[in-house]
């Protein structure tokens, strides 16, 4: 039995002297999936300053500007390339302008520029900065169309800054914006605007049975409508309504999702969503 055991602790001995400890075993690190791209862009960027900004260590007189957009430069025909790109700017201008529509963003930091100077010129020891901040980009592709953000942020005197949210989805092949009738069966409006309504309330916790109004949301007699303020991303539709647009300022603004596999009934089987239909 002595002998049995010696051999046993002999032969643990040599194995433990041949292999040495136990490693932990290597964790091999998954490559993430290559993000599908339909378009080739670039994001153009504009940063300039306008009033006494250089002599003003508080930087209490000065208008600011920074803007980012992107801007398509390949794999569309050139008429949609130079489509989206206008409509890219023009849908940003809805939203960042002073007096008129800006027919660029040059022509708008010109503006701001002029009023914030003639603001200064009028009254010396005005000490309240100007700014316009626009943010947008592409955030989701497909082979049919691309989505884009744009948030716009300006502060040109009052009581609070203005900010928006932008979204919009583009067609690859025409250019031109994506609406809802682009995309749903003829008479959709009523069905959609229902159940668009339910998932609201869900949200903003408000039971069937209580008006939109007693919760401060306002819609054209007190009626849920959805906007034109959407954008298709993956398989949902994202709709966002502005400051001021339904509910006062403090509420502040509402994103809604609406998966589209709900929605399957009222997709178009001729439009760009058909693939839902399969």
């Amino acid at each position: 039995m002595k002998k049995t055991f010696s051999l046993i602790l002999l032969t643990v001995l040599i194995c433990s002297c041949e292999f040495g400890e136990k490693k932990p075993a290597v964790k091999l690190e998954e490559s993430p999936e290559a993000i599908p791209k339909f378009v080739n862009y670039k994001v153009e960027s504009i940063n300039e300053q306008s009033g006494p900004c250089q002599t003003d260590s508080l930087s209490n007189q000065c208008a600011s500007f920074f803007v980012e957009y992107p801007i398509i430069t390949g794999m569309l025909s050139p008429s949609a390339t130079q489509k989206i790109n206008e409509n890219i700017k023009s849908a940003i201008f809805d939203y960042a302008f002073v007096s008129d529509k800006p027919e660029s963003f040059q022509s708008l930091i010109k503006e701001i520029s002029s009023e914030y100077t003639k603001i200064l010129n009028e009254f010396p020891d005005y000490k309240a900065s100007w700014s316009m901040e626009v943010n947008s980009d592409i955030i989701y592709q497909d082979s049919s169309y691309i989505s884009v953000a744009s948030t716009i942020f300006s502060y040109t005197g009052g009581a609070h800054p203005n900010a928006y949210q932008v979204y919009r989805s583009y067609d690859l092949q025409t250019g031109e914006p994506i609406t809802l009738s682009d995309i749903l069966i003829p008479g959709f409006e009523d069905q959609l605007n229902e159940m668009a309504e339910i998932e609201f309330r869900m949200l903003k916790e408000i039971p069937p049975s209580q008006a939109l109004k007693v919760k401060g949301y306002f819609f054209e007699g007190d009626k849920f409508t959805l906007n034109d303020n959407f954008a298709i991303i993956n398989r949902s539709l994202i709709f966002y309504f502005n400051q001021f647009e339904i509910a006062p300022y403090a509420v502040g603004p509402t994103e809604l999702e609406l998966k589209l596999t709900d929605y399957v009934n009222l997709v178009d089987a001729k439009g760009i969503l058909n693939g839902l239909k399969n």
